[in-house]
């Protein structure tokens, strides 16, 4: 695969999403616009709660075979919520959802150097970063010839500073601006209502987002997720996913707290290191209303 690598990511489920308003029943719930999904790119989104707090975040993949179907690459673990959720919404609207998770799977491709990954037949280019690479909804067949390095693939995402919904966020307590979401192409903000949307558009515009995940270099044992971020004493953060061989967490900063502080975990320093995607938006200690 011309170095390309590859994983399949064995805790993705998918849902498939039919029937002639799948469409329209998503597009007015979710925070992106399910109808640029085509045979060519995904669209990374999320659902929200109606105070704008995050319950979920999802891939949607077309149908190759239905038209007016979606796929969704979601978490498996929480896939039956996911499927609550989406029912308690559907009302009378003439959709099906149905976990196709037994049959279909998630593969995710990545180069390690960070270059971008060639759309391919099914795989497509990750919607949040060119540098992520490409994912894939296939046939569980198929995903049994790839390998199952899940601890690369976690690396090169901890290492480009994009968090994971199963490591990273905390539904029902998470704000989406919080976890970087505006800023991986997974909120549309022009497109119409979508749960949520009041609140998570306000305090966009008013660029009142206290806390970001951000990425830090580690000093010292890698300290483990839910370990308490420090400045002086006072708590300025969690740390959550990170990567024992790059030395790497990601952890959610009070932006407004670590200007040129000292951060400690644990007995563990931290430094952040803002990759150039995240680093307009990094301005510690500007504001202090927000979230």
């Amino acid at each position: 695969m011309n170095g390309v690598k590859a994983c399949a990511l064995s805790g993705r489920g998918v849902l498939r999403v039919g029937g002639p308003e799948a469409r329209s029943f998503l597009q007015g719930l979710v925070t992106n616009n399910a109808d640029l999904a085509t045979e060519s790119q995904a669209v990374y989104a999320a659902l929200l709660t109606p105070q704008g707090k995050f319950l979920f975040d999802f891939f949607i993949f077309a149908d190759r075979k239905d038209s007016d179907a979606v796929l969704l690459d979601c978490d498996g673990a929480r896939i039956a919520d996911l499927v609550k959720r989406l029912t308690m919404y559907k009302l009378r609207a003439k959709v099906t959802i149905e976990d196709v998770s037994a049959a279909h799977g998630v593969a995710v491709y990545w180069n390690e150097d960070g270059t971008a990954v060639a759309a391919d037949g099914a795989r497509l280019p990750d919607p949040r970063l060119a540098a992520m690479g490409a994912r894939a909804i296939l046939p569980k067949e198929m995903l049994a010839a790839l390998d199952g390095d899940m601890t690369g693939w976690h690396r090169h995402r901890i290492r480009l500073g994009v968090g994971d919904a199963a490591e990273d966020f905390e539904p029902d307590r998470t704000f989406p601006l919080e976890v970087n979401l505006d800023l991986l192409n997974g909120i549309d903000f022009h497109k119409g209502c979508f749960v949520g949307q009041e609140v998570t558009s306000r305090t966009k515009r008013r660029g009142s987002v206290r806390k970001r995940l951000v990425p830090c270099d580690v000093e010292g044992d890698l300290p483990a997720p839910g370990t308490p971020v420090k400045a002086i004493a006072r708590e300025v953060g969690t740390v959550f996913s990170g990567d024992a061989e790059t030395t790497r967490v990601l952890a959610l900063l009070r932006l407004d707290l670590i200007k040129n502080a000292t951060l400690e975990a644990s007995a563990s320093g931290l430094t952040p290191d803002i990759p150039g995607w995240l680093a307009p938006e990094i301005q510690p200690g500007d504001g202090d209303n927000g979230l």
